[in-house]
């Protein structure tokens, strides 16, 4: 089932059951889908103020970039299960034969990667999404400010939660080439993440005396 089309309740519980998915990256998609209509309420309700008309183009841009992001993060959230799921199935094929065991590393492998590659893709959308707090929170609409500062706050604690996901998948794949260049990308959106965070952070402070 898409997580798309359940109810909110029924997410949650299904979250809470003993079964392991959805998990931690398809949860960090679904609150930095959240996060993204945060910003994209903020962009709209600066568009409807003609005190704001300077930065109407920079609002209808962001507008349309968190509306893109928030479909990309629920397809996210349904290809983080799944992605999950190759992996058990991965491990559970037969290991009798060396030519079985071959094929069974290979898909391991091959199922390790894109289970690591689909909270990745959730921490670039996790980027962007604190990226565009950075702006409505510096020209949009004064008084949704603390929704563009719940934007960025909530975008990064996905940012963290996928990104733990991509981590305990790397210790397992044995292509280092493909380790270490993952690596070096989650390092450097992490350094965007906390610097547009704090930028967040310090813009509140300065409009709304909203010190966190």
């Amino acid at each position: 089932m898409s997580f798309e089309k359940m109810q909110i309740r029924d997410f949650v519980e299904k979250v809470a059951d003993k079964s392991p998915t959805p998990g931690g990256g398809a949860v960090s998609a679904i609150v930095a889908c959240l996060a993204a209509a945060l910003n994209e309420m903020v962009a709209q309700l600066t568009l409807g103020r003609e005190d704001y008309a300077e930065w109407h183009a920079e609002m209808e841009r962001v507008t349309e970039e968190m509306e893109e992001i928030r479909h990309v993060l629920l397809e996210l959230a349904d290809a983080d299960a799944e992605a999950f799921d190759e992996v058990m199935n991965a491990y559970k094929l037969p290991k009798e034969t060396e030519e079985e065991k071959e094929k069974r590393r290979k898909c391991i492998q091959e199922a390790l990667k894109r289970a690591a590659h689909v909270p990745y893709e959730i921490c670039r959308c996790c980027r962007d999404i604190v990226k565009a707090a950075h702006v409505v929170a510096k020209w949009g609409n004064v008084n949704a400010i603390s929704d563009a500062v719940s934007a960025a706050e909530m975008a990064y604690g996905a940012f963290q939660s996928a990104k733990a996901n991509v981590l305990i998948n790397l210790k397992s794949i044995k292509d280092e080439t493909f380790v270490e260049n993952m690596r070096h990308e989650l390092r450097t959106f992490t350094g965007e993440v906390e610097g547009a965070l704090e930028d967040v952070r310090q813009i509140a402070k300065q409009r709304a005396a909203i010190e966190l």
